[in-house]
């Protein structure tokens, strides 16, 4: 027969357990709550900072064989648009690990709900305040404030006439912003022992999260209890890009001419011959002057400035310009006086002290000039 003692006891223990109990489950809940968060945190950011990045590699000359159907023919440059296309279809499932997206996946994310398979919070696009990541050109984040504008810009006249015609890149940002819901933390737990509520209301997975994400209820509530969404921080990031940046090889010999607007020649005869650049203005009438009252006395009178090419002409800008070869300095043989002769086409040698020459043959093939990778 029991005492009276060991009833007591084991009495006390039943009544410790429950007490334990009132912090145990719902720490334990809240445990595996916050574990899910911070995954999705990850996701969000790994989203707007993959995406920005892309745009450090796009090949802003080149038109796209498939511009994307959201405003492929009014991107401020090629691929700008295609870029934040393509990423919200990647991560239209919230992280990369799971890529529904390519052909003969189903509905990219807009009926298929396989890859939502967390325990406790499921984060989706679809709530109320969160937002797919999107991007914008050198204009502020109209989500978050702050100043905009173009990188570079000195209000000069012919500084910025070469920024309209040629400027590709410039301060891109993107912005995300995911929004949760909770789906196992009880909202009350034993309400006979505490009347604080403990969460946001608790969604049923049977009602379709994307349907539940669609129809939440976004409070803004000090306690984080009124409404079922929770909303996680905007991820912010931002990239200059290189903006005058060229991709295709230059080869130039003098005397020739190029009207494609992607190759160098066209910056350089845009810069050489506007409006805004007064000492071309001057050039061009004297040499116009100096032309005609030639022929009249002295030449013929066949010959005229329209006729010659660049170079002779000193109207339009003549270049000379050839790839790197893999040894040797720069060199160019060009065609005078019956037979070639080969140049240096850049300060190359000064026959002194040849700096040029010495700094390029120092450099390695590495990032910064190192000879070794990643070793400077």
């Amino acid at each position: 027969m029991k005492t009276y003692g060991q009833r007591a006891r084991r009495g006390a223990a039943a009544v410790e357990t429950a007490l334990c109990m009132l912090v145990i489950i719902p720490v334990f809940m809240y445990a595996l709550f916050v574990d899910d968060l911070l995954r999705h945190t990850l996701d969000s950011q790994e989203t707007a900072l993959s995406t920005i990045w892309d745009y450090a590699v796009q090949d802003y000359p080149t038109k796209p064989k498939n511009p994307p159907p959201e405003g492929g023919a009014e991107e401020p440059f090629y691929g700008f648009n295609g870029a934040q296309y393509y990423a919200r279809l990647q991560y239209c499932d919230h992280e990369s690990g799971l890529d529904s997206f390519g052909p003969g996946k189903g509905p990219e994310c807009e009926n298929d709900e396989g890859h939502h398979a967390e325990v406790t919070a499921h984060a989706c696009w679809l709530n109320p305040g969160a937002q797919q990541v999107q991007c914008t050109l050198n204009q502020a984040d109209p989500n978050g404030g702050g100043g905009g504008g173009p990188a570079g810009a000195y209000n000069v006249t012919l500084h910025q006439a070469y920024m309209d015609d040629f400027g590709k890149g410039g301060v891109i940002r993107c912005s995300a912003r995911l929004g949760v819901q909770n789906y196992l933390l009880p909202r009350t737990f034993l309400q006979d022992f505490s009347q604080v509520n403990l969460a946001r209301q608790t969604k049923n997975k049977s009602d379709g999260i994307h349907s539940n994400a669609q129809g939440g209820d976004l409070q803004d509530d000090p306690r984080g209890l009124a409404g079922d969404v929770y909303l996680l921080p905007w991820e912010r990031i931002a990239i200059v890009t290189d903006t005058w940046a060229l991709t295709k090889e230059a080869r130039y010999e003098p005397g020739t001419e190029d009207s494609d607007q992607e190759n160098l020649y066209a910056r350089v005869s845009q810069i050489y011959k506007s409006g805004d650049n007064p000492a071309y203005e001057q050039m061009s009438s004297a040499a116009e002057a100096f032309v005609n009252e030639a022929t009249q006395e002295v030449l013929s009178s066949d010959i005229r400035l329209d006729d010659m090419p660049p170079g002779d002409d000193p109207r339009e800008a003549s270049l000379s310009i050839v790839p790197f070869p893999s040894s040797g300095g720069p060199t160019q043989q060009l065609q005078q006086n019956g037979g070639s002769a080969t140049y240096f086409n850049s300060e190359w040698r000064d026959w002194d002290r040849n700096n040029n020459e010495k700094t390029h043959n120092a450099r390695g093939n590495n990032y910064l000039g190192c000879a070794q990778a990643e070793r400077c």
